[in-house]
């Protein structure tokens, strides 16, 4: 009797095993992990009494079936659900940290905007809008083309059709201001003047400059010039979906040293009103660009041109999802082992009936022979 009710608490023991690894995997991966990391974001307060806070997304690059095919149908509707789950996670939990009164996307909103028909650009603009959506305190939402939004690398050229639909989405111009804070895009993948519009410098105002792709690695005559027409104080950009900070001349606009910004909790203090010029680059928040650090922007610029800078970093989704590859790893494992008897079993009730059926062959042949 007690051989007989080993079996039933043998595979009870082994369901609450699974249940168990299955629900602590999915509460440490997806709540644990990033109420943790949010925790521990450091907070960046003014060092005077009027600020702006600006809270900066940079390479989202909202993946469509167009260009995630690998892996194929139907496995690619949970991949691309995913990227968009972690991009829009990290986003809402930067904003809820930071209350910023600016929200900046530093371009390439989508994977394949520039190669979308007006139909699809549309529609994955509004799904991006959906992902990404911003709350009523905050003051100004600012939208940088990217060259994944509106061409610009490689063979896919920027067209005029291009940037006139970017910027009537989001029904936008260049440039916006916001307390002492003059905000311009500057756009180095094309020449066209459109949706383009001039704040005239005024002294006391904060000039920054945004862009996709960053502008102090520029060696061309015409873009030094064209940064140097704005008297920036700061620049922010993206595109290299890393954290680095470039530094060089006002009066020469070209960087001439370079810092990476990668430690963790971490506040960086900037100069924006010396004869320095300095660009930040913001990293990407979408693990699918292959980065294993990924993370948003924070910036707290004061009326005195210091700009006080953060990365908010998040969770890397790679070690999540090795994590969930070895949970499933140990539960193959598990019901493995408990199919082990039963084959066992079957195996040797096989065996044995097949012994049997030799003795009667053989019994059955030496008769006949006799």
């Amino acid at each position: 009797m007690t051989g007989f009710n080993v079996c039933p608490r043998v595979r009870i023991m082994k369901k609450w095993i699974i249940v168990t690894v299955v629900m602590l995997v999915v509460l440490v991966n997806e709540w644990l992990s990033y109420t943790f990391t949010a925790v521990r974001w450091p907070s960046v307060p003014s060092t005077q009494g009027d600020s702006v806070r600006v809270l900066f997304a940079a390479d989202p690059q909202i993946l469509s079936f167009q260009s995630d095919s690998e892996p194929a149908f139907p496995l690619n509707l949970v991949t691309i659900w995913d990227a968009d789950r972690f991009v829009s996670r990290g986003f809402h939990l930067a904003l809820w940290w930071t209350r910023p009164d600016i929200v900046v996307f530093l371009g390439d909103l989508l994977n394949d905007g520039s190669i979308f028909n007006d139909s699809d650009f549309n529609s994955s603009l509004h799904h991006f809008r959906h992902l990404m959506h911003i709350p009523n305190y905050v003051k100004h939402t600012i939208f940088v083309p990217g060259d994944n939004d509106i061409g610009g690398e490689g063979l896919d050229q920027v067209t005029e059709h291009k940037i006139r639909r970017f910027f009537s989405f989001f029904n936008q111009t260049t440039t916006q201001q916001y307390k002492f804070v003059d905000f311009i895009q500057m756009r180095v993948m094309d020449d066209y003047d459109i949706a383009t519009s001039t704040l005239p410098r005024k002294d006391g105002r904060i000039r920054v400059l945004l862009s996709h792709m960053p502008l102090l690695l520029k060696t061309k005559t015409t873009i030094k010039k064209k940064i140097m027409e704005q008297h920036p104080s700061f620049i922010f950009s993206g595109h290299d979906h890393g954290s680095f900070h470039y530094k060089g001349s006002k009066t020469e606009a070209h960087a001439n040293e370079f810092h990476l910004l990668h430690e963790e909790h971490h506040v960086w203090e900037f100069e924006g009103a010396g004869a320095q010029l300095h660009e930040v680059l913001v990293p990407t928040c979408s693990y699918r660009m292959g980065k294993q650090a990924t993370g948003y922007g924070l910036a707290v610029i004061e009326g005195s041109g210091k700009v006080l800078y953060t990365v908010l970093w998040l969770p890397s989704r790679f070690n999540q999802l090795w994590i969930y590859l070895t949970a499933l790893g140990l539960i193959l494992t598990i019901l493995l082992f408990g199919f082990i008897n039963p084959i066992k079993n079957f195996l040797f009730q096989y065996l044995r009936a097949h012994h049997y059926a030799l003795t009667f062959l053989k019994v059955t042949f030496k008769y006949h022979r006799v």
